[in-house]
């Protein structure tokens, strides 16, 4: 009767492989997954450094469209007040001539062209005034457009962050969407406008 000494050095040899090779592609696995969670938080730093470049960008142009509206806005007014100085002069010079037609006494050429003179010169600002209350419009527009795009992209900046700590990709999808609808904006705020001075221009004080 033999004694039972355990399984022959070949099957044990072949279990110790066996378990080697196990190790080996849980270890070549982990590595594999160690590898793509660097790449993944790469592109997470690399996009979060584009997006906060984009903001800054967005936030500058912003306050610049922001101050031209705001001095376009002061200038439309200065002149509206101006159209209405010109105005008042008007209506006096015209009240002359009224009263001089009521005593049946001649009207100075002076005061005829005078009149004329300055109905010229309130068509003339009045047209610098509306073309000044366009743009103070369109830049104020835009600011907002930008604006917004700065709030997409500073959400999408968040979330890149959330996604980091959390290690959830869908997140970071989410801040990339986001990011799209900022860009968007930005782009919008980048195109001309289609404003017309006469259509988006305040109505004249009355004369």
């Amino acid at each position: 009767m033999t004694d039972d000494i355990g399984p022959e050095p070949q099957e044990l040899h072949e279990k110790v492989a066996e378990q080697i090779e196990a190790v080996r592609e849980e270890l070549s696995t982990e590595q594999a997954e160690a590898q793509q969670d660097r790449q993944w938080l790469s592109l997470i730093g690399l996009s979060t450094g584009i997006l906060s470049a984009l903001a800054a960008i967005a936030a500058m142009q912003a306050g610049y469209l922001a101050n031209e509206g705001t001095l376009a806005q002061i200038r439309a007014s200065d002149a509206w007040a101006f159209y209405q100085a010109q105005s008042t002069k008007r209506h006096l010079a015209e009240s002359d001539v009224l009263l001089l037609k009521s005593l049946q006494r001649p009207i100075p050429a002076e005061l005829t062209s005078q009149i004329q003179t300055l109905q010229q010169k309130q068509a003339t600002i009045q047209s610098t005034a509306r073309k000044l209350q366009a743009e103070s419009t369109e830049n104020l527009h835009r600011h907002e457009l930008f604006a917004r795009s700065v709030a997409a992209l500073q959400v999408a900046i968040s979330l890149g962050a959330v996604a980091v700590l959390l290690r959830k990709r869908s997140v970071w999808y989410l801040g990339l969407g986001l990011a799209v609808i900022g860009l968007g904006f930005m782009v919008m705020g980048s195109l001309p406008s289609n404003a017309h001075p006469d259509r988006d221009a305040v109505e004249a004080p009355s004369n």
